[in-house]
């Protein structure tokens, strides 16, 4: 993405009262109206309330202190950027392709660090419940070292137990990796995007940088909220060609998340048919000898 237009995403991102389904209205109006985020950070007061309805914090931002926001954006993406990160705008063409296919509104601004070439390769998920319990960890590690060899990317969450042990067994089979936040790049990993923030213990490890993607749909420092799950799980779901399902509390987040994914047509995998109700909706049950054969799933 040019410059001048991630700097105009990040100034997206970064209004306040802005969430994401303000910014994809925005969006939109700007479409309808045929001008850019260039031309609407520049409108009159009195479009951006009544035709773009802003909060007015939003419009005080943009009308009386623009350019103090103009210069702590450029800020932002000037860290991000010397740190090897970037700024999707939704629409734009290099936005990852599995989310602009298969969400209805894709994050209207998504930040990243590390090699999107990750995502060239098949992806796999592996989602369970927030309950830890011993069969539940035994089938996230066999799933992720059966896949690596495979030529999978692993995707999976970065800071909850269950994702950070996918991404710790990724990392050790030396599997790509796609983790997606459920805070900001900042928030997550403070002054040193160099440094690997989703193993256990104390210790960080050099990122894998050449082998990782992480991703995030929120503002930059933004700071984790009970609901950003949710977000963070539809996106990981939506990242992966294969879900393996170990654990899904019926009623619970992650059969929500499997079930929309079975609704979208995506291949969803119910370790020894675990949560029937996925099997009843269309999820194909697995089992440990049908791990050497992974690949076979892609074309379902």
């Amino acid at each position: 993405m040019e410059d001048e237009t991630a700097l105009q995403a990040v100034m997206l991102s970064e209004l306040p009262h802005v969430g994401d389904q303000a910014a994809h209205r925005i969006l939109r109006l700007n479409r309808r109206q045929r001008h850019g985020l260039a031309t609407f950070f520049r409108l009159p007061e009195a479009v951006l309330r009544e035709d773009y309805a802003l909060h007015p914090a939003a419009v005080v931002r943009l009308c009386t202190e623009r350019m103090d926001h103009e210069a702590r954006c450029r800020w932002l993406l000037d860290q991000l950027t010397r740190a090897g990160g970037r700024v999707w705008l939704a629409g734009s063409p290099s936005y990852p392709h599995r989310l602009r296919q298969r969400l209805e509104t894709p994050a209207a601004v998504l930040y990243g660090v590390g090699t999107p070439a990750v995502l060239d390769a098949p992806t796999l998920a592996v989602l369970s419940s927030r309950t830890i319990s011993e069969p539940s960890v035994a089938a996230s590690l066999a799933v992720v070292h059966a896949a690596a060899p495979q030529g999978f990317t692993v995707v999976s969450g970065g800071m909850k137990t269950n994702y950070r042990i996918t991404a710790v067994a990724g990392r050790a089979a030396a599997a790509p990796r796609g983790i997606v936040l459920d805070r900001g790049l900042f928030a997550t990993f403070g002054a040193h995007l160099d440094r690997d923030p989703f193993g256990f213990g104390p210790g960080r490890s050099m990122l894998d940088a050449e082998h990782t993607l992480v991703v995030s749909p929120f503002r930059l420092m933004d700071h984790a909220a009970p609901r950003n799950g949710r977000r963070r799980d539809g996106l990981i779901a939506a990242l992966a060609d294969v879900i393996v399902a170990v654990h899904a509390r019926p009623g619970g987040e992650i059969e929500r998340v499997c079930l929309a994914a079975l609704d979208r047509g995506q291949c969803v995998l119910s370790w020894y048919g675990e949560n029937a109700g996925l099997v009843a909706a269309g999820a194909s049950v697995i089992e440990a000898a049908d791990l050497k054969g992974l690949r076979r799933y892609l074309t379902r």
